[in-house]
């Protein structure tokens, strides 16, 4: 039986790793340890809680302002401690956070075998996004099991001289997460008259658009043309846009001065009723109710890197709010297009969208390149043979 170690921090990581912990908890080849950094722990509990996921341990990082450097060491302090007093065969980490990078480079110290979930992923600017972009290349260079999501990024390892034998493509861990949780929603009359409870201000003869922004390189100017140009297309009568607001004070500092009094917050803990706002805002929302809110969208504007993956087994078009973007794929398979992060840019593409049924279903109807749902079960098999 060997032991993994899986470590993440924020909820992304979670996301994309709770299908491979329930998987190898159930597989008798493998004996599973969960670590959290702590580091998103009220944002991780709906969903850990979800799956019936608990940490075996905790290293309790969340602390309000913290820098990166602050994370940095914090992380590496306490993984240190734990790996100096218990014995693992493999740490798999996930993605390009600052957990999963220093998470790896404890493990290097260790001389324990890293395993990097959705490696290989690249927008060619190391300050795009940052810090994302440097610690998925570093997590590359200490990493033993390079798990790529997609073609595309094998060939990116390999253009970076990693041994083809140590690259496996598997499909991203995310759809797998998307189509068990949507299974569980499917099955659960008391999840779905929840969500429609809570979300009952929503007017069903509008197109929603679902707006997700966050990326510090668009702090600013970037991010507040994107606002304005959602106000723009608030004007429209056929529309209504739902934005869960980051809790970073530079997003919500941009929003207040972009939408001031054109928006309407919904859990205030003031009555809400349809029609009374084109804007809505809200909380973060948990990763279950995103999932309904993607299904119940027209399109998503986002620049997130997972809702990119997820969107598109929804068959719902994604405008990318970004300059670049690490998944190529999406564009190239039509799911996802690059929206411009200038106001009148930014509205005349998210016009053409809405306007050009040939555009939208052409969006809509594309094929998912990042996975079938069964990229965990494949991960465990290469672990089983190779670790």
């Amino acid at each position: 039986m060997k032991t993994l170690l899986v470590v993440f921090g924020t909820r992304p990581e979670a996301v994309k790793l709770a299908p491979l912990i329930l998987q190898a908890k159930q597989d008798p080849r493998f004996r599973v340890i969960v670590g959290s950094t702590g580091q998103h722990r009220e944002m991780l509990r709906p969903l850990l809680n979800f799956f019936q996921i608990e940490p075996d341990f905790d290293l309790d990082l969340m602390r309000p302002g913290q820098s990166l450097a602050d994370i940095s060491t914090s992380v590496m302090k306490g993984l240190h401690d734990y790996l100096s007093n218990n014995k693992v065969d493999g740490i798999l980490v996930q993605g390009d956070t600052t957990t999963c990078f220093i998470a790896g480079l404890v493990a290097f110290y260790h001389r324990i075998p890293i395993i990097h979930v959705e490696a290989g992923l690249r927008s060619g600017d190391i300050n795009s996004p940052f810090p994302e972009e440097f610690n998925r290349k570093a997590t590359g260079l200490l990493a033993k099991f390079h798990f790529a999501p997609t073609e595309t990024s094998r060939e990116n390892l390999l253009k970076e001289h990693y041994p083809s034998d140590d690259i496996y493509v598997t499909g991203n861990t995310g759809i797998d997460t998307l189509f068990e949780v949507r299974k569980r929603l499917q099955k659960s009359d008391i999840y779905n008259q929840e969500l429609n409870e809570r979300f009952a201000f929503l007017d069903p003869l509008k197109k929603l658009i679902l707006v997700t922004v966050h990326r510090r390189e668009s702090f600013g100017t970037p991010m507040e043309e994107v606002m304005k140009g959602l106000v723009a297309l608030s004007e429209r009568q056929d529309v209504e846009i739902l934005i869960p607001l980051h809790m970073n004070p530079q997003v919500r500092a941009s929003a207040r001065k972009i939408f001031g009094d054109r928006a309407r917050w919904i859990d205030k803990g003031l009555p809400v009723n349809p029609g009374e706002s084109k804007i809505w805002l809200c909380e973060p929302i948990d990763y279950v109710p995103f999932v309904y809110l993607m299904e119940k969208a027209h399109k998503i504007i986002t620049d997130s890197g997972g809702v990119q993956e997820e969107a598109p087994s929804l068959g719902k078009p994604i405008l990318v709010a970004r300059e670049k973007t690490e998944r190529p794929e999406a564009i190239a398979a039509g799911t996802s297009m690059l929206i411009p992060l200038q106001e009148k840019a930014f509205f005349n593409t998210a016009t053409q969208v809405l306007d050009t049924p040939e555009i939208f279903e052409r969006m809509s109807q594309a094929k998912n390149p990042f996975g079938d749902g069964k990229a965990s079960e494949r991960i465990l098999e290469v672990l089983a043979d190779k670790l």
